[in-house]
């Protein structure tokens, strides 16, 4: 059983067509979560989504050297550094400062050193800075998004694609990066190229409904180049968003975000842990015992229900497009700036290439968070309390955990009754784990105000924004409680992902690394 947790950012309603305007990005509850594998043959559950997530807008530590990212942030003067717990529990951000404000990157702890500790638990790792260009390495930003449109904690790149094998490219802004989902997806509204048709192993044209839990992207597959910083990748399938091609088929459903003002990027690059979006279980004969969930599709005819549900080998499947580079094709790391606690206007990081395959992107004293075969961990909270289903996501605006219930952080009212407004803000703990309780990491964060947080109408960052991951509006997942550790996570740190089935220095298993 194989799940695609693709919490995308599909969530901020329309803004005003000016910057300047006096109202702020807003953001919608529910887009959902990209289904994978066996969802809906074999009782899989699928993941509600959030919006995109945030960089942070912090400064890097000096020189960018591990560990020295423990800086003042506005507001208040920085917490003492996260010590090293006894037996090499890893505490990753230092305290909250006097005045409340977060102090983050602790640098490694006095014995830590990022040794395993007893039992397997991984030592203080540090932080890093943000890697300086090179050929594997791509700017990326949060920033407001698509001009007259807007996006909430969204973190985009810049990828050229081309017709394969020649010198016919189109450069591509603000697609979403998203570690949550595999493979690239780009809107036929912005494409001018005529990529060739994708097609299955007896020729026939292959489409694809991308759905979640109340929203889906159709669109035929492509092929075509992808380039992205130094790096290629060659004759890859592609999904162009699109419905003009092909009639929607009637039992792809939900509500089409097929376009710019509700899809809110240009496309995605999922850069995930998994292979493919779907994997083996695509493969699977179509039936009613099948765990085949019918994302593909095989279209004879451009006329209503030329479309069928199909399966197609993983050869011909979506797939993470850095898995299929001709070097630093087993992984990638995400590496963002802080962000002060009141918000930014914009921030840039990098997406870097490769795990231990260059100077720039060894592990270091990273701690290894091995996954499952869903790319997914354990999170307990209170970090001593119950454990989740977790799993890291640059797709998601907000950390998403729990309800209200659970947590007593009292949800915001109104229309932004799914994410949390405590009368203060929040300093949190949770501890994450792989399965086997061998590896833990203790994350402390915070939560803010989300109110609070949007009246700086200028601001679209944020590094303390929460919300409970099952909401009024989006009444249930399947899932129960779980923790969907959205970029906001990913501020301030760097976060190493490995695509399955690909060797790093540890090995071929999956896993985070922070």
């Amino acid at each position: 059983m194989r799940n695609l947790f693709a919490v995308l950012g599909l969530f901020v309603t329309a803004l005003t067509a000016a910057c300047g305007s006096s109202s702020h990005p807003k953001v919608a509850p529910d887009g959902g979560g990209m289904s994978r594998g066996a969802v809906k043959g074999d009782g899989a559950a699928e993941v509600g989504g959030r919006g995109g997530a945030t960089g942070t807008g912090g400064t890097m530590g000096t020189g960018g050297a591990a560990g020295s990212d423990a800086l003042v942030a506005t507001g208040g003067v920085a917490g003492s550094d996260g010590p090293t717990a006894q037996g090499g529990t890893k505490i990753i951000d230092g305290p909250v400062a006097s005045g409340g404000v977060e102090a983050r990157d602790a640098p490694v702890g006095t014995g830590g050193g990022g040794a395993r500790g007893t039992g397997g638990t991984t030592g203080a790792g540090g932080a890093s800075g943000i890697a300086a260009p090179a050929d594997n390495v791509a700017e990326v930003s949060v920033d407001f998004g698509l001009p007259n449109i807007g996006y909430l904690n969204g973190l985009f790149a810049t990828v050229t694609v081309c017709v394969p094998g020649t010198g016919q490219c189109q450069t591509i802004d603000h697609v979403l990066v998203d570690t949550g989902s595999s493979g690239l997806r780009l809107l036929g509204s912005v494409l001018t190229l005529s990529l060739p048709a994708w097609t299955d192993d007896s020729g026939v044209a292959l489409a694809q409904c991308t759905e979640f839990v109340s929203s889906f992207t159709w669109g035929p597959l492509r092929g075509a180049d992808l380039k992205i910083a130094g790096e290629q990748a060659s004759n890859i399938a592609i999904q162009v968003i699109d419905e003009s091609t092909y009639p929607v088929p009637s039992d792809c459903t939900g509500t089409s975000t097929d376009t710019a003002e509700t899809l809110r990027s240009n496309g995605i690059i999922g850069v995930g842990s998994l292979a493919q979006d779907c994997g083996t279980a695509c493969a699977q004969p179509l039936g009613t015992r099948s765990a085949n969930p019918g994302l593909y599709y095989a279209c004879s005819s451009t006329k209503k229900g030329g479309c069928q549900a199909t399966a197609v080998p993983v050869s011909k499947q979506v797939s993470h497009p850095v898995m299929l580079f001709s070097e630093d094709n087993n992984g990638t790391i995400i590496e963002l700036p802080t962000v002060p606690a009141n918000g930014a206007t914009s921030v840039t990081g990098a997406l870097v290439f490769g795990i231990g395959t260059r100077d720039n992107n060894g592990l270091g004293q990273a701690t290894v968070l091995p996954l499952d075969n869903a790319g997914t961990f354990l999170t307990k909270y209170p970090a001593n309390g119950n454990s989740s289903m977790a799993f890291v996501d640059t797709g998601s605006n907000a950390i998403y955990f729990l309800d209200s219930r659970t947590t007593q952080i009292p949800a915001c009212t109104g229309m932004y009754s799914f994410l949390y407004c405590p009368s203060s803000t929040q300093s949190l703990s949770a501890t994450n784990q792989d399965a086997n309780g061998l590896v833990t990491i203790t994350v402390n964060f915070s939560i803010a105000n989300a109110k609070t947080l949007f009246t700086r109408v200028a601001d679209v960052v944020f590094g303390n924004l929460g919300g409970p991951s099952v909401t009024p509006s989006s009444p249930g997942t399947g899932m129960g409680a779980y923790f969907d550790w959205g970029l906001p996570f990913y501020f301030g740190r760097n976060v190493f992902t490995s695509i399955e089935g690909q060797s790093t220095p540890v090995g071929t298993e999956l896993f985070v690394a922070f």
